[in-house]
């Protein structure tokens, strides 16, 4: 199956999650990973929406590749260049109250996959986030 590209606006979302859910079915992947990676997909595409495009305009291109016993799903965009894998660390022994807004939801990414990379290539963030099983 082809990578699927849509507009980085969250109405997309619907679109983004069950093509990723429906390669990972077609995968094999089990139950207790399709639930991590339904989460993470949600939060980087929200991400991109969110943040990479200045004017609000911009597509987002996704990509899974299937193996035996892993699964793996780039995400592309041509914003504004940004690394997630190097955002700080949240304070987690901080209070909640004390805690600047935003930051988790990269960090349960990261906690949620077992292999991540990022690359800025041909003027494109690529992320690639892989889950074995």
């Amino acid at each position: 199956m082809p990578a699927l590209t849509a507009p980085a606006v969250l109405d997309s979302l619907p679109l983004v999650r069950d093509y990723v859910m429906s390669r990972a079915h077609e995968a094999g992947v089990p139950d207790q990973v399709l639930s991590r990676l339904d989460l993470v997909i949600e939060e980087v595409f929200v991400n991109v929406t969110n943040h990479a495009y200045e004017n609000g305009k911009g597509d987002v291109e996704i990509e899974c590749a299937p193996s035996e016993h892993k699964f793996c799903c780039t995400i592309r965009d041509t914003g504004s260049p940004f690394n997630p894998l190097d955002t700080p660390q949240p304070a987690k022994d901080q209070d909640i109250d004390q805690r600047p807004i935003g930051g988790l939801g990269l960090f349960f990414v990261s906690e949620m996959t077992d292999d991540r990379s990022y690359e800025r290539k041909d003027d494109s963030n690529e992320l690639t986030l892989c889950f074995f099983f």
